[in-house]
């Protein structure tokens, strides 16, 4: 769960089809698109420095 927070892929595709189609929240999408992407990439790129060591193990079998 952690790996998938820091991805804007999602925010950065939809944030800015209402703007392109003319609706009128366009802009309120776009830009609460935009500040999710500034939240969570810091925060999930954080997250997972801090629980790498512990979440993950290295498997070494030949």
């Amino acid at each position: 769960m952690l790996a998938y927070m820091p991805k804007a892929t999602v925010q950065a595709a939809i944030g800015g089809i209402p703007l392109a189609m003319g609706l009128e929240c366009g802009n309120i999408v776009l830009t609460t698109a935009v500040t999710a992407i500034l939240i969570t990439a810091p925060l999930g790129a954080f997250l997972i420095e801090t629980t790498h060591k512990k979440l993950l193990e290295k498997n070494l079998k030949n």
